[in-house]
């Protein structure tokens, strides 16, 4: 492993350069429930250059914790400001407990192109499955969008993979792959074509990424930071110090994200 390019990147700091990175699970805006320091976009935008992440999916705090429709359109706002670079692209977020408030998010993100969406259970109490959703997955479903969902093991897996048999052209991100349930993860990316594996965790298993490029396969697992909850800088030294080749590296850092949010 001492031979592998990123990890040398990893021991000496050295941002990572000539290689496509991109962060697939981000957050912008303020938390309600605990204090975050250098919670601001343009902090995050430092953090995330300073080690070579080139592109970063993210939804608004606001629209998953309290208004869905205000926080998205402050996450548009921010992703206008960055037009030009394209550096920052907002996942939309929708609360199904307000289904009347669906048919505005599907028009906002067909009038700014937008096909990715950011689906969290916090404050819903409602299962990923249940009947609001399911005008979300018709939609997404023939636009072959991304969903990314907030995962917890089990409790989340059995109706998510319901939802990936049944709209298969979905494509879906498991948040933070292997905290829990380590293996649950894996059979539902074997299962389903359309499942991938994200990668953010707060609890950092020793050779979880190993296991999971391993059995899922390097082609199905994607890179996220969880900023500004966790740093960017253990998130990432998570891929470049797995025991895994630097082509698998690769892939998890950016190039099954490059597939999975262009195709």
């Amino acid at each position: 492993m001492v031979d592998s390019k990123f990890y040398k990147l990893g021991i000496e700091g050295n941002p990572i350069a000539g290689e496509i990175v991109i962060d697939a699970h981000m957050h912008i805006d303020q938390y309600y429930n605990f204090y975050i320091p250098h919670y601001q976009f343009e902090q995050l935008v430092r953090n995330a250059q300073r080690i070579g992440i080139q592109r970063m999916y993210g939804s608004s705090l606001l629209a998953i914790c309290n208004d869905a429709i205000a926080g998205n359109q402050r996450a548009i706002h921010v992703s206008s400001r960055q037009r030009q670079s394209q550096f920052f692209r907002p996942y939309l977020v929708y609360k199904p407990n307000y289904p009347e408030e669906l048919e505005q998010i599907l028009t906002l993100a067909e009038s700014q192109n937008i096909n990715q969406f950011k689906l969290h259970d916090d404050g819903n109490d409602l299962p990923y499955d249940h009947s609001n959703y399911l005008p979300l997955y018709e939609f997404a479903d023939s636009k072959q969008s991304v969903v990314l969902f907030h995962t917890y093991g089990e409790k989340h897996l059995s109706s998510i993979t319901k939802i990936a048999d049944n709209y298969k052209r979905l494509k879906i991100l498991l948040g933070h792959s292997g905290i829990v349930d380590e293996e649950r993860y894996i059979d539902a990316a074997r299962k389903c074509a359309n499942i991938y594996l994200e990668t953010c965790a707060s609890m950092a298993w020793y050779g979880l990424i190993e296991r999971l490029v391993q059995k899922a396969g390097a082609d199905r697992v994607v890179f996220g930071t969880d900023m500004p909850f966790m740093s960017p800088d253990q998130q990432i030294g998570r891929i470049l110090f797995a025991k895994i080749s630097d082509e698998e590296k690769r892939n998890v850092l950016g190039l099954n994200a490059e597939h999975l949010f262009s195709a």
